[in-house]
């Protein structure tokens, strides 16, 4: 389950799994992924409407930090051509069905961000500069979530071009919606 804590005492959850059985047999499931993507990226347009908050830091209901993230387009129009690529093959480790009839190419609304991946004491300073700034809101989500949105991250920043995946020192990536 994705959730947040809004307040002291207060937590906003998501629901992240939930398998309904159709009744007729042409039903297409969402994969994980797309999903936990769709769930962030909104919660990231929302706050950012919201608050006008901008900069967000990722962490696990521990306290420990996952991602530095900021947002940079919330209007962005994602048009990806799967093809022959070598990253095709990459991305689809992500997805929870591996779908014969899956399109060639999709377009999708996206939200632009940068990033900074703060495991393993990576950018110690920079997120303790950040917890400290009243102008970054932390989401909180399970570890597992967190884990599983950097490797979205990382393997969105892997499919730009190598000129367009670093921004004044962040990376770059895109969540669809």
């Amino acid at each position: 389950m994705l959730g947040e804590t809004i307040s002291s005492g207060t937590t906003k959850y998501y629901i992240t799994e939930m398998i309904v059985q159709p009744s007729g047999t042409n039903f297409n499931m969402i994969p994980r992924s797309q999903f936990v993507q769709n769930i962030i990226a909104q919660c990231l347009v929302g706050l950012s409407s919201a608050r006008s908050t901008f900069r967000f830091r990722i962490q696990g209901h521990d306290g420990k930090v996952y991602i530095l993230m900021w947002l940079l387009n919330s209007d962005t129009l994602l048009v990806e051509s799967l093809g022959n690529s070598a990253s095709s093959s990459v991305f689809t480790l992500l997805e929870d069905n591996l779908r014969p009839d899956s399109k060639s190419s999709g377009t999708w609304n996206a939200v632009k961000v940068l990033y900074h991946p703060c495991i393993k004491n990576r950018n110690k300073d920079l997120a303790d500069a950040w917890k400290n700034d009243i102008g970054v809101h932390p989401l909180t989500f399970p570890s597992k979530t967190c884990l599983e949105l950097l490797l979205i991250l990382s393997l969105s920043n892997a499919c730009l071009p190598p000129s367009l995946r670093c921004m004044n020192s962040f990376q770059v990536a895109f969540l669809k919606m």
